[in-house]
């Protein structure tokens, strides 16, 4: 047996990359008419959404008001089931403004990634 066959076979194992965020709808940096009634998130690689925040902030990305925790689908023992490489999450309902949405996801190797982006809905009346 060859001495180096351990070695190889190692070297050429699938290794994992980090995921990062691929889409979402709303778009980064979009402007859009009318609130969406859900956040689509499509990633590169299948992924847990672990946290989802959406806090209307200043064009200085200050909060100016409160923070919305999208409540995420778990199941029985609290593990979010927000699972795959495309997640749509129903939000609430808001209002004209500009929006951070900042969350957190776990990828299949277990690693932890955070990430934001802004949309803004215009006020259309």
């Amino acid at each position: 047996m060859n001495k180096f066959l351990p070695l190889i076979l190692l070297i050429t194992l699938p290794v994992h990359a980090h995921v990062g965020i691929a889409t979402t709808v709303p778009d980064h940096e979009a402007v859009i008419d009318q609130a969406p009634a859900i956040l689509r998130f499509v990633f590169p690689g299948e992924v847990t959404i672990t946290n989802l925040r959406i806090r209307p902030v200043s064009e200085a990305l200050t909060l100016i008001g409160n923070v919305t925790t999208v409540r995420l689908p778990r199941n029985r023992i609290g593990q979010s089931t927000a699972f795959g490489t495309e997640i749509d999450l129903p939000i609430p309902l808001l209002g004209p403004g500009l929006y951070q949405v900042v969350f957190q996801v776990r990828t299949v190797d277990g690693h932890i990634l955070a990430d934001d982006y802004t949309f803004t809905i215009s006020d259309a009346d």
